[in-house]
């Protein structure tokens, strides 16, 4: 068995390679959808469902039989361990427990690191295909230029289709809206931000971004500080993963506690917060559970 871990944001034919390679030495392969829980933005622009649609098409066009490519969604934890521990899950559950497992295409960290986070995982490397990466395919597709080679047809299919959708003008607006932001900074800038997360009588108090950047989405109310500024103040709890943000690496410094007067929201029902991570900017989600279960923990 084989498993193979990505965002596919979205599936090119580097992508499809690894599977049909990874299809050669096992008889099953487990691609898992990573960043599921997120929103969509530039980084992401495409659901678990609709990555695991184009991806299957591809598969099918290059004969890999109905069956053998099991899809399942894998939320982004900003923590290494427990997206480990996530991927060793949903494997289990695909697989069953203790079976052989092999781990395609994974090249992201150093063998040590590789064999902490998968103990008894056998690793299948795909030969590397220069010049094609998803992220300069999400760059051409958002700014209505011309698909790269090494797409395939049922992704450039999806692709016309998904031009055509409210969603897809959104995600315009939000690209140029970072690209601006991004040329504002200075080189190498670190940034940090100010959010606070309010919880009481069972509902959470949020913002509902007005920004091009996540317009629509849920937020902590607060605030990403100027270049050069920090807090005065120690926050709670700093979130600091460098990919968390989409224009800058973002520290984010979050109180417990009625946010001030300055960044007004409104409740939201708890349960149904919990329930919409993509309904959320950024992390901000997956800093709610986490501080959630950090202050039961406490008590």
């Amino acid at each position: 068995m084989a498993v193979f871990v990505g965002r596919f944001e979205p599936p090119h034919q580097a992508h499809v390679a690894t599977v049909l390679h990874a299809l050669d030495h096992a008889p099953r392969v487990l691609v898992l959808l990573g960043s599921a829980n997120l929103a969509r933005s530039v980084r992401n622009p495409f659901s678990a469902p609709e990555r695991a649609a184009m991806f299957g098409a591809a598969l099918r066009g290059a004969g890999v039989r109905r069956g053998r490519v099991v899809f399942r969604p894998l939320p982004d934890r900003f923590d290494a361990d427990l997206w480990a521990a996530d991927v060793r899950r949903v494997a289990g559950e695909v697989f069953g427990e203790g079976a052989p497992i092999a781990l395609a295409g994974f090249e992201k960290d150093a063998s040590s690191a590789y064999l902490r986070w998968f103990p008894g995982w056998d690793r299948l490397p795909t030969p590397e295909r220069p010049g094609l990466n998803a992220t300069d395919l999400r760059a051409a597709f958002l700014t209505g230029r011309s698909l790269p080679d090494g797409v395939p047809e049922a992704v450039r299919a999806f692709l016309a289709r998904f031009a055509r959708t409210p969603a897809f003008a959104r995600l315009g607006a939000e690209w140029a809206a970072v690209e601006a932001a991004r040329a504002r900074l200075p080189s190498g800038a670190h940034l940090h931000e100010e959010r606070w997360l309010h919880v009481q009588g069972g509902r959470v108090w949020l913002q509902t971004r007005q920004e091009a950047i996540g317009r629509g989405l849920w937020a902590l109310p607060g605030q990403v500080l100027p270049p050069g500024e920090r807090p005065t103040a120690p926050a709670d709890a700093v979130f600091d993963h460098p990919a968390r943000a989409l224009v800058a690496p973002t520290a984010a410094h979050v109180w417990l506690g009625p946010p001030p007067a300055a960044f007004p929201a409104r409740p939201v029902p708890l349960a149904r917060a919990l329930a919409l991570p993509r309904r959320f900017h950024e992390d901000h989600h997956v800093i709610l559970t986490w501080l959630l279960g950090a202050r039961a923990e406490g008590q």
